[in-house]
């Protein structure tokens, strides 16, 4: 009895020590606690406008993420802290900032942002202020657009254009983008029609992201309708940068990263491999592989004990610290009556799978845009014309991407990690290797003769020796005539002209006989050219009635020609 009076004793000793312990530590979170439930601070308001409740409006405790929004009838409640300060905010109005003070009941009126509303939207052949548009538009500046240093607009259109669906055709440098708005609208082709400078069918994969002043992208058949059925899949605007009243300013923007694959899969290594065809002859009523038919004995024991883990054919593509650099100057200037903007970019992009293989991406563009005033009476510029000048240059090379028989890195996805990349002379593991490997008479190619070097191969065919080169010229010229206030006609005249030529090498090689070889030296040249003109005519009136009705009429011709590549 005293014995286990003692071991309750002590433990109940143990447990009053422990709670003695951290009793200050817990009493003065409770306190903490209690005292910040003590401090918060009820309030609550209404948010208003002149013509009446503002429903959904943003009532936010400053510096935190305390906040509510507002009901049908405006009205908010929240708990803050002593001495905080809450921020109001809603689309369209401008943010106010409220210290709570002693005060714990708000009214609060939002004025409109006429900053903001007067912003003008660009749609079909003209422009209208934010407030007016009623049709789904998003526009995403050219400065946020440069921020995020990509050598394509639409990688970095990617994360600010809701509704709009943006996937790159392939992780290849160069290859540009897919864009779906809002889903298909019609059958095959559902990409949107794209409008660079008031010229409908540019290629905005060609544009230096630092060269673009704005994006505006038309969602909905109301926005689009001016377009007809062309666009029926929606319609990207691209504004490039404009000349600028004021002082000539030249700018410079250079930006230089390196590219690293963020996750590699998890390849099976030799000994993996060996014991899971073992397992699958096995299952299949066979006895496991001999091996030593197949493999040198000494690389098969390497293997065997994981001293050597065999060929990793992603990792042997892999190109680590792949370069990405961007590079624009820009110069801008003018008076009232002439005004320029000019830039030269130049972008590079290497490919983090290639290995041996260049995969690479260059461009060189080059900017010009002007606008001139002729005869200006009052405030109208009643004769003016400008012109608009785009070129660029391209340069690509990279792997096959074609389907998985015609794809190097499903080669190497599917490729058996038992033969190496070079044999002891430092060339390519090629046919007479293959065929000696091991002890059997045609040594691996007798446990498939589909075995193969996916590196050699990606070397010896399209993807180790090609080249591709692209030209395109864009050029606009415009003349504006305004004879009485807001009433403008407009002509404009466009030429655009593209080529472009792709060349490859093919030597002879072998790697088995299963179609991995080659007899004959090939060449390939292959040339296109193509050009559009276009002449577009529009005659606009914007008036009012009173200061509730608010006109603007708009009617034209357009005509354009092509040649096809």
């Amino acid at each position: 009895m005293n014995l286990n009076f003692r071991r309750t004793a002590l433990l109940v000793g143990i447990c009053s020590a422990v709670s003695l312990t951290y009793t200050p530590q817990l009493f003065a979170a409770s306190v903490d606690a209690i005292d910040a439930v003590q401090q918060a601070k009820k309030i609550t308001g209404t948010v208003t406008d002149a013509m009446g409740p503002v429903i959904g409006a943003n009532v936010l405790e400053k510096g935190t993420t305390n906040g509510v929004i507002t009901d049908i009838d405006g009205n908010f409640t929240l708990n803050v802290q002593p001495g905080a300060t809450i921020v109001v905010s809603f689309i369209g109005y401008q943010p106010q900032e409220i210290v709570v003070g002693n005060q714990t009941s708000f009214k609060i009126q939002l004025k409109e942002d006429t900053e903001l509303l007067d912003e003008v939207v660009v749609v079909g052949y003209g422009v209208q202020k934010k407030k007016l548009v009623t049709g789904a538009t998003v526009e995403v500046k050219g400065e946020d657009i440069a921020k995020l240093n990509t050598t394509q607009a639409l990688g970095a259109l990617q994360s600010q254009s809701p509704g709009v669906n943006i996937q790159a055709v392939s992780g290849q440098p160069g290859d540009g983008f897919k864009i779906n708005i809002r889903g298909a609208g019609t059958n095959g082709n559902t990409a949107p029609v794209y409008v660079i400078d008031g010229v409908a069918g540019g290629d905005i994969n060609a544009l230096n992201p630092a060269d673009i002043e704005r994006i505006d992208v038309l969602k909905d058949a109301a926005s689009c309708a001016i377009y007809g059925s062309s666009g029926a899949n929606g319609v990207i605007l691209i504004t490039t940068k404009q000349g600028k009243v004021g002082k000539v300013s030249v700018s410079y923007d250079g930006n230089i990263g390196w590219a690293n694959i963020y996750k590699m899969p998890d390849m099976l290594n030799a000994k993996e491999y060996m014991a899971v065809m073992d397992q699958v002859a096995y299952n299949n009523g066979g006895q496991p592989y001999d091996w030593s038919k197949f493999v040198d004995a000494d690389l098969l024991t390497a293997y065997q004990n994981g001293t050597n883990p065999g060929t990793d054919w992603v990792k042997e593509f892999r190109n680590k610290n792949a370069v990405v650099t961007n590079h624009a100057l820009n110069v801008t200037g003018g008076s009232e009556f002439s005004k320029f903007s000019t830039g030269i970019g130049y972008q590079y992009q290497d490919g983090a799978f290639g290995g041996p293989v260049k995969t690479d991406y260059r461009r060189f563009t080059f900017r010009i845009n002007s606008e001139h005033v002729i005869y200006r009476k009052g405030d109208v510029d009643v004769i003016k014309f400008g012109e608009n000048i785009y070129y660029q240059h391209k340069q690509n090379q990279g792997v096959q991407l074609g389907n998985q028989y015609s794809n190097d890195l499903s080669n190497a996805l599917r490729a058996i990690p038992l033969i190496p990349v070079y044999n002891e002379n430092g060339d390519f593991f090629m046919y007479d290797d293959l065929k000696n490997f091991g002890t059997s008479a045609n040594g691996i190619l007798d446990y498939t003769a589909y075995a193969s070097n996916p590196m050699a191969h990606m070397v010896y065919n399209q993807a180790g020796n090609n080249k591709n080169k692209n030209f395109n010229l864009n050029t606009a010229a415009y003349l504006e005539v305004q004879p009485l206030k807001n009433l403008i006609y407009k002509g404009q005249v466009s030429y655009k002209q593209w080529s472009s030529s792709w060349r490859s090498y093919l030597p002879v090689y072998q790697i088995n006989n299963q179609g991995d070889s080659r007899d004959k030296d090939q060449t390939i040249n292959n040339v296109s050219l193509g050009w559009n003109w276009s002449l577009t005519n529009t005659l606009s009136y914007r008036f009012d009635i009173t200061d509730l009705h608010h006109f603007d009429v708009l009617a034209g011709t357009e005509y354009s020609k092509s040649r096809p590549t």
